[in-house]
Order: C-alpha cells, then sequence, then structure tokens
C-alpha cells in the first residue's frame, strides 16, 4: 500500500509500479490498511529544514510523524524506516527529535538513528539526510547500521563530460535555475568548460533510480518529485541490514 496526496506523483507511482496510492493518510482508518511487514516513510522535511521556516509541531507538514506513530500502534509491522533532514535532530534544541524517538519506543520499537550521506553509498551527491529504523521490541534483535560503501561513480560521469566537482549538490525542490554563481545554485554545473542545468533524467542518475525509471507530470514537477525522494542505494542498504537481523524469517 501507498498514500500520497499529490496527483502527479500518484501517476508516477502507477507508471513504474502499477499501483495506485491512497490519498490523504489521515483519512484512512488503520483497520482499513492491509497486514504489513514495514512501513517506510518520508514525513515531510520543511517543517525542520534548514532552509525552511522551521515550524517544527507548528507547521501543519511537521505533524504527520503522528499518523506514522499511529499506524505503527494500530498495525505493529516488524520494521519501520523514516527519513527527514538532519535538521531534526537539532530543531528546538534536540527537544523535537528526543520527544519523537520517545514516542516510537513507545510505539514498542527499539529505535535507532544516523545521518547518512548519499555519496558514501555509490551516489555522487552531497546529501546528508536522517534515518529512523525502528525493530519491534519483542523480536530481541538488533539492527546495524551498514558501514559506508564508497562511490561508485562520479558526477561527470552521469554528465558525460569533465566536471568542476565529483559530487553533486543536494538534489532539492528551490533554487532551480538560480545561475552557476549564486548560492542557492544546485542544478547548474560547469561540463567540459560550459554551463550545464542538470536534467530530470540525469538527476534520477544522481539519485540512484533505475534507467527505465518514468516520472509523471512537466519538467517542473519532474525536479520536485527528484528533490522530495530519497538516495535509493541508502534505502537498499537499510534493507539488507534489516533483513539480516532475521525479524523476517
Amino acid at each position: 500500500m501507498a498514500s500520497d496526496i499529490d496527483s502527479i506523483t500518484v501517476e508516477t507511482y502507477k507508471q513504474n509500479f502499477g499501483m495506485d496510492p491512497l490519498g490523504d493518510i489521515h483519512e484512512i482508518a488503520s483497520e482499513n490498511i492491509p497486514e504489513f511487514d514495514i512501513l517506510c516513510g518520508g514525513f515531510p522535511c520543511q517543517a525542520f529544514s534548514v532552509i525552511g521556516p522551521k515550524g517544527g509541531f507548528e507547521d501543519p507538514r511537521g505533524i504527520l510523524i503522528f499518523q506514522v506513530m499511529r499506524i505503527l500502534r494500530d498495525k505493529q509491522p516488524k520494521a519501520f524506516i523514516l527519513e527527514n533532514v538532519k535538521g531534526l535532530l537539532s530543531h528546538d534544541g534536540g527537544a523535537t527529535f528526543k520527544y519523537i524517538a520517545n514516542e516510537l519506543d513507545k510505539c514498542g520499537y527499539d529505535v535507532a538513528h544516523r545521518v547518512l550521506e548519499a555519496k558514501d553509498y555509490e551516489l555522487p551527491q552531497i546529501r546528508k539526510r536522517l534515518f529512523i529504523v525502528g525493530i519491534k521490541k519483542d523480536s530481541k534483535a538488533k539492527f546495524v547500521f551498514p558501514e559506508p560503501i564508497g562511490c561508485q561513480v562520479l558526477l561527470g560521469d552521469i554528465l558525460k563530460g569533465k566536471t568542476d566537482r565529483d559530487y553533486a549538490f543536494t538534489i532539492r525542490i528551490g533554487g532551480r535555475n538560480s545561475g552557476i554563481n549564486n548560492k542557492y545554485n544546485w542544478d547548474s554545473y560547469y561540463v567540459d568548460g560550459k554551463v550545464h542545468v542538470i536534467t530530470p533524467e540525469e538527476c534520477l542518475q544522481v539519485q540512484g533510480f533505475p534507467a527505465d525509471f518514468k516520472l509523471a507530470g512537466n519538467r517542473d514537477a519532474q525536479y520536485k518529485q527528484i528533490g522530495n525522494s530519497v538516495p535509493t542505494t541508502i534505502i537498499r542498504e537499510l534493507g539488507k541490514a534489516l533483513v539480516k537481523t532475521g525479524i523476517f524469517n
């Protein structure tokens, strides 16, 4: 099952997974959610980002984490993987994250967290994100975060030329086409001495998506979706680490 309120993102799900995501998770009763083993979620980061307003729980987007907690309490899956900006750790002097971690613990899970960077897991992108992993306490299993495996491809390999940097800036929503010398620039690079604006297709590669992955919507919508996504290789390695615990046997 998947849930998303963005119609274009829903279409992307359909095209790639043959899945029709349900709408607003607030409106989906727990009894209507099928049984499952693992919850994966990236609750909106704008409420906690250093770039955003940092409204925390006062920001309507920040309270989506309570829906995650509700589902964990009611459905009790074997594990979960959550993702957010690293700024969540320092928001409100650390009180916000401490509260979230304590509430996840009360849901019945041993909770671990770590900031991981895309370039440490095969991808040429400077992108540090907080990952929170939980395993049901009654499993008695211990989760160990995967060790860095290094970068397998450089930015120039994706942009097909000599670049002035080996790793891309963090792919994000705002600041697109701001200009190569603008401090908010993330999408313009020198390739063989000329300014090149990275395409959505190239952004997908920087995030580790397969070559045949399809994106619905116009170019702006495509950039937005990729900026909201996560480095796929990190999720893969977290999944492997969860399998090693034996909780799915």
